[in-house]
Parts: structure tokens; C-alpha cells; sequence
């Protein structure tokens, strides 16, 4: 059942160059090429600041307090974290690493001391282990009938681990959010609406 839905819902032929390529590896490739370029070019644009770093803050203000910053980044106690987890989705889909939120709900009182481990680390030397950053990258088409890889919509999965550090500092973020963005940047503060 599993295998015949995974199946059908493939991409089995694209247009490439106005000819259309039924090949798997060569479609494959073609995608993979595809994305590749377009964030090499997005990261190729991006201006050189290596000079400006010593000056960046003339330029922009210091629009977070000395205090709210300590409050963005201090470590978290295992009660908060576990309250991070319980309120997550856990029916969303399944993640890279095989694991949906389910897994961890219904287990947490056996890998909660790890899963707590990892997520203060990640506060205690800013930096996250690459395994947990691993995401799946999903192609869903925008519109039926689909034969042009721009046709399709990107949408990443990640690792509920990963999931768990992100929660955390768009829910620290969310306390400073209103004051520090433009109040005519509506889409990026929840209570703005266009």
C-alpha cells in the first residue's frame, strides 16, 4: 500500500529544455541541479560584509537590551522543555529520522533526559549536531498537470529535535519581536495583520 502510494506520487516525466525526460536518474539529477544552482546563486548575491563587521553597529541600532538578549539565549531547564515537546503536533508527518512527535509523546520518560541533553547543549555552545539538521526536502506540485521542475513548491521536513530548538527561539523571539520589526513589516508579527 505503502510502496504503491510512493509510487504514484513520484515525479515520472519533466520537461527539460522543452523535451520531455521519462528517465528517472536523469530527472533526478536534473532536480538536484536545479536546486543546487538556485541557492549557490542566492549565496553568491549576497553582498560582502567582512569589512563592515566592526562598524555594524553604527549602523544598526541595538534594538535588544542587554537583558532581553540574556533571556533569547540562556539554557533551559528540562520542565521547559518538556512543555515545548507536549506542545508540539505530534500527528504531523513523520521527520528524517523516522521519528513524528507521537514517538516522542508516548516515550518520553525514556529518552526525555536525553532529548533534554541535546537541546541545552545546542544553548550551551551554540551549535547543533549535524545529524539533528538533516531535513528532507519534499517537491509538491503547485498546479495539476505539473511538467516543469518551477512547477513544483519545496517544503522542507526536519528532525522533531531540530523542531524542539526552533520552537524555543521563535517562542524567546515572539517577547521582543513587535518592538524590534518595523511596524509596517506586518507578516512577520503574529498580532499584524495587513
Amino acid at each position: 500500500m505503502v510502496k504503491r502510494r510512493n509510487n504514484a506520487s513520484g515525479i515520472h516525466r519533466l520537461r527539460i529544455n522543452n523535451e520531455v525526460i521519462k528517465d528517472l536518474k536523469l530527472i533526478e539529477d536534473y532536480i538536484l541541479d536545479f536546486y543546487i544552482n538556485l541557492y549557490v546563486e542566492s549565496i553568491s548575491n549576497v553582498p560582502d560584509t567582512s569589512n563592515m563587521e566592526d562598524s555594524i553597529g553604527t549602523f544598526i541600532p541595538a534594538l535588544v537590551s542587554s537583558e532581553e538578549n540574556m533571556m533569547l539565549i540562556k539554557c533551559l531547564d528540562c520542565l521547559e522543555i518538556n512543555n515545548v515537546v507536549f506542545n508540539l503536533n505530534g500527528n504531523s508527518a513523520f521527520y528524517p529520522d523516522g521519528f513524528s512527535g507521537v514517538f516522542y509523546h508516548s516515550s518520553w520518560e525514556i529518552i526525555g533526559t536525553d532529548v533534554c541533553n541535546v537541546v541545552q547543549q545546542f544553548f550551551k555552545q551554540n551549535w547543533v549536531l549535524p545529524e539533528m539538521n538533516s531535513n528532507v526536502v519534499s517537491l509538491i506540485p503547485k498546479i495539476q498537470g505539473v511538467d516543469s521542475i518551477k512547477d513544483y513548491r519545496p517544503i522542507v521536513v526536519t528532525n522533531f529535535k531540530f523542531k524542539i530548538i526552533s520552537r524555543i527561539l521563535a517562542d524567546r523571539l515572539a517577547l521582543v519581536v513587535a518592538r524590534i520589526i518595523y511596524p509596517k513589516q506586518y507578516g512577520l508579527v503574529q498580532s499584524r495583520q495587513i
